[in-house]
């Protein structure tokens, strides 16, 4: 039996303690806000053909839903969830496209997992204070 792993991708720009608000994930997009330097920055992570998301609230993690991906965005190696949909996906798509889970905890919002052929970094320059 092979153990779940993570590996680290992306370190987000600012610790999540820093948010403007709450990071949210809509559509394919975790969406969330930072002030640098008097400028207001709208950032994300988006995720390309998405198979499945859960997102944990803060209270219901554990250690295992925390540690090493805190503000970072990870790798699961060896996940049972990316067995589990890849199975319960209809055989016509089952190997059409990689499945990766991602994991990224933040704080306030809890712990985005997602299942996706890939991701990207967003950065987007609002106005200035």
């Amino acid at each position: 039996m092979n153990i779940s792993s993570k590996t680290p991708l992306f370190k987000i720009p600012v610790a999540s303690t820093a948010f403007e608000g709450t990071a949210i994930m809509c559509g394919n997009t975790i969406h969330f806000k930072f002030y640098r330097d008097g400028i207001l920055y709208k950032n994300g992570i988006e995720f390309r053909r998405i198979a499945a998301t859960r997102i944990r609230s803060e209270r219901c993690c554990t250690a295992w839903h925390i540690e090493g991906i805190h503000d970072t965005l990870t790798e699961v190696g060896f996940s049972q969830w990316v067995e589990e949909i890849r199975s319960d996906t209809q055989k016509l798509w089952r190997d059409k496209w990689e499945m990766h889970h991602y994991m990224i905890y933040l704080d306030s919002a809890g712990c985005f997992e997602v299942i996706a052929e890939s991701w990207q970094s967003l950065t987007d320059e609002v106005s200035p204070s």
